[in-house]
């Protein structure tokens, strides 16, 4: 029997021979290799900012709707949710003409012609931008038969077709979402569900899309006693599960560029953020047994860490457990970690990548942030200690450890350290402290242009704020420099990365410079100077609100330069941050 092609969904179908002799608009559009169903799920997973708004889910006008209804950029609303449909109009089978017959406008209608049956909250959940304020309409404009308008004709009353498809969703959402439920706990609310039925707890054993997500992010704890010392705001948190994993959220706000940890001790899973000096711990006594490993990840843009935990058992659980809220605390200190080496790889001749695991759970550093590595040295009574900056994810092997952290460490002949660390293999343990620092991410939050001006290891503060910049969506960066010092070719570290990013990113331009360069070198020569900034930076002009940011970091001396150099191009200090070791 022929059946109908999704608008919605990545499923392939065959178009019924007669859909276009009855006007049917859902016809079958092949999909570019990498389109699939199951692509777009990966996507949604990848970390990728989907909603364009950072992922903070906000009211919606129908003015701004209306605004977005390009294929570049395109929103739409389904019964009061609005979702930003730009990346999934390339995995539409309909075709990305027929997915933008609604961009813009409240698409309910549309969508309840073609195929009102189609879970488009699971499919779209990563694309939520937030609730649809809507306009109500007035009784002349409801009640006008003279002149009807698209309002009244919202509130046409349904066929018995419609009402009953529309209530088998309803069904269908029952079982997919929770119903909450109170459980008593000190800090705050928290919230049980209701099972799903046989039928669909057997749809679902072998699925890794959600099947339960909870419906309180912008849930606000109750208020606890105040304190005489300002407190920070309160963390929101929620969760999600499928069949094999349970996620839980933390949210901290935009920009406020979080570190954090999560372990498992005697059953409980522990998730600490560290925000603006202020440490808080999110404790979960999970519905049922929760195993090893953790996986940690940030979403820098919009503030939120996620921690997700594999299930003892394969089941759906009604709810996540018992979550409290510990007090705010000050940092007094920074932590000591202990870590495993998981792998070492080369990024130059005298450059390795160490990576490195935490032997309690996953630990995230902020964007800027560095840590100490510290370590007995013979002849010595105390331990030497030394600073280093994760450089974050892909800037290794395609075949790097996800989630440890990255060290780039630069072998000195005569150093005390770094010898040492050099001859570091798989296994080996290594003690770190912190995270330690003092940059702020607020500062780039209306940066449009952001230039990194570093000198040898001194790029590896710039290499987490590079991938930021290039790929945050509100507002969109415009332009990435990289003005990069080196004595040789041979020293440029990751230059294969810079160029990667360059052939797929024309809004990064890398500079090189070095200052023992052979005679084959085409590129720049020399070394910091007011000439050379003239000639690759040209005339920057430091308005009141300034839409341009400096980072630079490099040896003390060196840094001291492009400080007071930038001080004669009339850059203010409040356009730049010098990282210093």
């Amino acid at each position: 029997m022929p059946c109908c092609g999704c608008w919605w969904t990545g499923r392939q179908r065959h178009r019924p021979p007669d859909s276009e002799s009855t006007g049917n608009p859902r016809n079958k559009c092949a999909l570019q290799p990498g389109h699939s169903l199951m692509d777009w799920i990966r996507l949604g997973n990848s970390g990728k900012d989907l909603t364009g708004v950072g992922g903070r889910i906000r009211p919606v006008s129908p003015a701004e709707l209306a605004s977005h209804n390009t294929q570049k950029d395109a929103w739409l609303a389904i019964r009061g949710r609005v979702y930003n449909v730009t990346h999934y109009l390339a995995y539409h089978p309909g075709g990305p003409e027929e997915l933008m017959r609604g961009a813009g406008i409240d698409a309910t209608q549309l969508f309840d012609k073609v195929h009102p049956w189609v879970n488009y909250d699971s499919l779209l959940a990563k694309c939520l931008v937030g609730p649809l304020q809507v306009d109500l309409p007035s009784a002349e404009e409801l009640f006008d038969s003279s002149n009807p308008s698209p309002k009244s004709d919202r509130l046409r009353e349904p066929s018995k077709a419609q009402e009953l498809v529309r209530k088998s969703m309803e069904n269908i959402a029952n079982c997919i979402t929770p119903v909450k439920k109170k459980i008593a706990s000190k800090n705050e609310e928290n919230f049980k569900g209701s099972p799903p039925s046989k039928i669909m707890q057997s749809l679902i054993q072998s699925s890794d899309l959600p099947v339960s997500i909870s419906r309180r992010a912008a849930y606000t704890p109750a208020k606890t006693e105040k304190s005489t010392e300002e407190t920070p705001p309160s963390l929101r948190h929620d969760w999600i599960q499928t069949s094999t994993k349970l996620t839980i959220s933390v949210y901290t706000g935009s920009l406020a560029n979080p570190g954090g940890c999560a372990r498992i001790h005697e059953g409980i899973l522990f998730i600490e953020v560290a925000t603006d000096g202020w440490l808080r711990t999110l404790k979960l006594v999970p519905e049922a047994k929760l195993e090893l490993p953790l996986q940690l990840r940030t979403f820098t843009e919009s503030g939120k860490i996620e921690v997700s935990a594999q299930k003892a058992e394969t089941g759906v659980w009604k709810g996540c457990g018992e979550i409290s809220l510990g007090v705010p605390t000050r940092v007094s200190s920074p932590r000591t970690v202990e870590c495993r080496v998981v792998s070492v790889s080369r990024v130059s001749h005298d450059t390795t990548l160490l990576s490195l695991t935490p032997l309690l759970g996953p630990v995230v550093v902020p964007l800027g942030h560095h840590i100490c590595i510290h370590m007995p040295v013979s002849g010595s009574e105390t331990n030497c200690v030394r600073s280093y900056t994760p450089v974050g994810e892909g800037w290794g092997a395609e075949t790097e450890v996800s989630g440890a952290l990255k060290l780039t460490i630069k072998k000195y002949e005569k150093g005390q350290m770094s010898p040492l660390l050099a001859e570091l293999k798989s296994g080996d343990n290594v003690t770190l402290s912190g995270p330690y620092g003092n940059f702020q991410l607020q500062k780039l939050k209306a940066v449009k242009t952001i230039y990194f001006i570093a000198a040898g290891t001194g790029i590896t503060p710039m290499l987490g704020l590079l991938r930021f910049m290039l790929g945050r969506s509100n507002p969109r960066c415009e332009q990435v420099h990289l003005l990069f010092f080196n004595k040789t070719e041979e020293d440029i570290l990751f230059q294969d990365k810079f160029e990667e990013i360059a052939k797929e990113d024309d809004r990064f331009t890398a500079t090189h410079v070095l200052s023992d360069a052979t005679s084959t070198w085409t590129g720049h020569r020399g070394r910091i100077g007011k000439d050379l900034l003239n000639q690759v930076l040209g005339k920057v002009n430091c308005a009141d609100q300034c839409s341009h940011f400096f980072c630079l970091c490099g040896p003390t001396d060196f840094t001291h330069s492009a400080h007071y150099l930038l001080g004669e191009h009339q850059v203010r200090d409040s356009c730049l941050h010098a990282f210093m070791g």
